[in-house]
């Protein structure tokens, strides 16, 4: 029999294999098993629950994005947030402050003196963000998107290097950013390419070393925004979402029709690559959208919801 949790244990072990997730790593699954103190099984479940997890506005690199194949998992990106400092409220510093106290740390402990002195005053901001910041430093595809938003925003030329998947090279580009472009999970660079001296897609888990230029360039009046890979020939799923509850856009949920029912439900029709892609996006709703078709993407999802309640009891 199953042992049971409760749920600080499991929240603390959710917790503690963030760091052991890194962008581009292939895990044993009972490797992560013996850092955290449980069996290959339950560390799977575990991060089938953080596949579900991210941070505002949680378009798909504000997610935890893993997949678990046979008895490893593969990480495709870095945990949203762990790039941003960690900034905490006056009453969160005094809570800290106690914690470490209680923890053994000694009175001189320049950690808990400097929680100590921003709690008994209103600490800055800049105080507390170099009291405490993340582990982990900033990079991955969060960085590279937020660097080519903004020169896309800006018009502002970039350099980059690009792996280039059919002949397994790493290339240097100077490109004119237009447009950042979702489809089906993936996020692709729509830009003008100098060395080619015309427009290419580019997708963002194959870019590295992002630089801004300073450079400033003209963009077109009509971005062409229709990138590979299209949805012919696709499977699609029928997804009812409840009254009151918004249906997505077409960059979170690219390729998707929406048509509302009388009785304020949306009918949402989405092509879709695999059935864990479209599995995450509904169970992230918990309950408020169920799948209506096709029956095995319906029994699909009921697994995985099963499967997480049965981690938590």
């Amino acid at each position: 029999m199953a042992r049971r949790l409760d749920s600080a244990t499991r929240a603390r072990r959710l917790l503690a294999l963030l760091p052991m997730l890194k962008q581009g790593e292939t895990i044993r699954l009972a490797e992560l098993a013996s850092a955290v103190g449980c069996e290959p099984a339950e560390v799977a479940a575990d991060l089938a629950t953080l596949s579900m997890c991210g941070v505002p506005p949680f378009t798909p690199y504000d997610m935890i994005d893993l997949a678990i194949d046979g008895d490893t998992v593969t990480v495709y990106a870095d945990a949203p947030g762990m790039d941003r400092p960690l900034r905490l409220t006056l009453g969160e510093a005094r809570a800290l402050g106690a914690a470490l106290d209680a923890a053994g740390h000694e009175p001189d402990s320049p950690l808990r003196e400097k929680l100590r002195l921003l709690a008994s005053k209103d600490p800055s901001l800049a105080d507390l963000e170099h009291t405490v910041r993340a582990s982990a430093g900033p990079g991955g595809l969060a960085q590279t998107y937020s660097l080519l938003a903004a020169a896309a925003d800006c018009h502002e030329k970039v350099h980059i290097d690009y792996y280039t998947g059919s002949t397994g090279r790493v290339s240097e580009r100077t490109v004119q950013p237009w447009a950042l472009v979702n489809r089906l999970g993936v996020w692709y660079l729509v830009a003008f390419c100098e060395a080619v001296a015309e427009e290419r897609v580019f997708r963002l888990d194959r870019i590295f070393h992002v630089k801004p230029l300073g450079e400033t360039f003209e963009p077109p009046d009509l971005v062409p925004v229709d990138v590979t890979p299209g949805a012919d020939g696709l499977p699609t799923a029928t997804v009812r979402f409840a009254p009151g509850v918004p249906a997505p856009d077409t960059d979170a949920w690219p390729g998707s029709t929406v048509r509302t029912c009388d009785d304020g439900s949306t009918l949402v029709t989405v092509p879709y690559q695999t059935s864990a892609w479209i599995v995450r996006r509904v169970m992230a709703y918990l309950g408020d959208v169920q799948v209506i078709d096709p029956p095995d993407l319906r029994a699909a999802v009921g697994q995985a919801a099963e499967d997480a309640l049965h981690t938590i009891m």
